[in-house]
């Protein structure tokens, strides 16, 4: 009985050394390639190296390094970008008035009574605002409300080519030049540049003026050439000549 015992467990033992060697053993996984964290961004119609930097609060450099691109002013409508160490930008605010509504319906039936001779443009110099924002800092400053007739949004604070319309125009009021029209384009164009649609909302505003108030081209100018204050408002990336050609080609 000892004997045979120990010829079985010699067996079972034989079998579980012969088992055990026929475990698949499990294959290593491959190296994984390391990328640098970040955001995936798809660049839009309009949009600019310096813009996509600062909405997304990440570093303009490091995206030209990542991303290896040889001139930031020529971006790729559908190009992705990794944004390293960017945040998702905050939903921007909703907006006043539609995208899409007729800019005649913006601006109104036309004024008799109002003169309305010329129209000067401006930039906010800021990154980017609305007019509601803007009026709360002219009224601190002692300007009685928004100073702007129209407000065009650039899609940081509101929609980027929204027209807002200010209280003076809704109430013809005048600002400190009489017989002047307003309009103020958000952004800094010192360091960025015009969206398309900030250009295609600017354009067809102006043309409405026009046409309902006669206003000549030469009669459309830059806050930096009717202000006796230094400045250089709307900014030097401001296309202003590029605006009075395309208006000219425009009947009014």
């Amino acid at each position: 009985m000892p004997r045979d015992f120990f010829r079985l467990s010699y067996v079972v033992f034989i079998m579980f050394i012969a088992g055990c060697a026929t475990i698949p053993q499990p294959i290593p996984p491959a190296p994984m390639i390391s990328q640098p964290p970040g955001i995936c961004h798809i660049v839009r119609k309009g949009e600019t190296l310096w813009r996509i930097a600062k909405n997304y609060n990440a570093d303009i450099n490091q995206i030209i390094r990542v991303n290896r691109i040889l001139d930031p002013a020529c971006l790729g409508v559908g190009q992705r970008l990794l944004i390293p160490e960017g945040r998702y930008p905050a939903v921007p605010q909703p907006p006043r008035s539609r995208i899409g509504v007729p800019v005649e319906h913006l601006v109104g039936p036309v004024r008799y009574k109002s003169r309305w001779r010329s129209i000067t443009v401006h930039h906010s110099a800021t990154s980017g605002g609305n007019a509601e924002v803007f009026g709360r800092n002219h009224r601190a400053r002692g300007m009685g409300g928004l100073f702007y007739h129209f407000v065009i949004g650039n899609g940081i604070g509101s929609s980027d080519g929204l027209i807002e319309t200010g209280w003076r125009w809704r109430s013809q009021a005048q600002v400190n030049r009489p017989n002047e029209i307003e309009i103020c384009l958000v952004g800094d164009f010192n360091r960025q540049n015009i969206s398309a649609r900030q250009w295609d909302s600017l354009v067809g505003l102006i043309s409405v003026l026009r046409r309902q108030y006669n206003i000549p081209v030469n009669c459309i100018r830059r806050h930096k050439d009717v202000t006796r204050k230094p400045t250089d408002c709307p900014g030097k990336n401001f296309p202003f000549y590029r605006l009075k050609s395309e208006l000219k080609r425009i009947q009014p």
